[in-house]
């Protein structure tokens, strides 16, 4: 999370800073071959990696912010093209290697499947997974604030959710080219 508001008002700065280079990254896209809307797309899950970034408590921005945005584009658009055969694995060293940032990718991906499986699964389940591991809440209270009998029968749901999503997450990267 973001440790205080100067930080808070920093990313909102820097948010606004990058919305108004958004025609500099959809032609930079459109060169390596996206569509517009993918490229629409492609910057509004670079600008949620860059928010999540900057609110981890470990992350040092190193970079110009529109230049981690590019290059994030840049590696959601590669992966997504990978996936979908449009795209060849050398235009991907253009500006940096595919070791020092591959890893955090990998993270967010696997984040974005996540996010992606639970909004999937029903009301009842997002909103216990988020009572439980957004909130810290006991299964007790889980359980009175979404009517459920105890909190046994909350866990039980809860690790059903949980399994839920697993088998969405699971069932996606089955559908997905496997990479090398």
């Amino acid at each position: 999370m973001i440790k205080t508001e100067k930080q808070s008002l920093y990313v909102n700065k820097e948010l606004r800073t990058l919305y108004k280079k958004w025609p500099d990254v959809k032609r930079f896209l459109k060169s390596k071959g996206c569509n517009s809307t993918d490229a629409e797309d492609i910057f509004q899950e670079a600008l949620l990696i860059f928010t999540r970034k900057m609110e981890a408590p470990h992350f040092e921005l190193t970079v110009d912010s529109f230049h981690y945005v590019k290059n994030t584009c840049k590696f959601i658009w590669y992966n997504q093209s990978r996936k979908e055969g449009k795209h060849h694995h050398s235009e991907l060293h253009d500006n940096f290697t595919e070791e020092e940032n591959d890893e955090w990718l990998q993270k967010e991906l696997k984040l974005k499947s996540i996010e992606d499986a639970i909004s999937q699964i029903g009301k009842q389940c997002q909103q216990l997974l988020q009572m439980f591991y957004g909130l810290g809440l006991n299964m007790v209270d889980i359980a009175k604030k979404i009517g459920l009998r105890n909190d046994k029968v909350a866990k039980a749901q809860k690790y059903r959710c949980i399994n839920k999503v697993k088998e969405i997450v699971l069932n996606d990267s089955n559908n997905q080219p496997i990479h090398q």
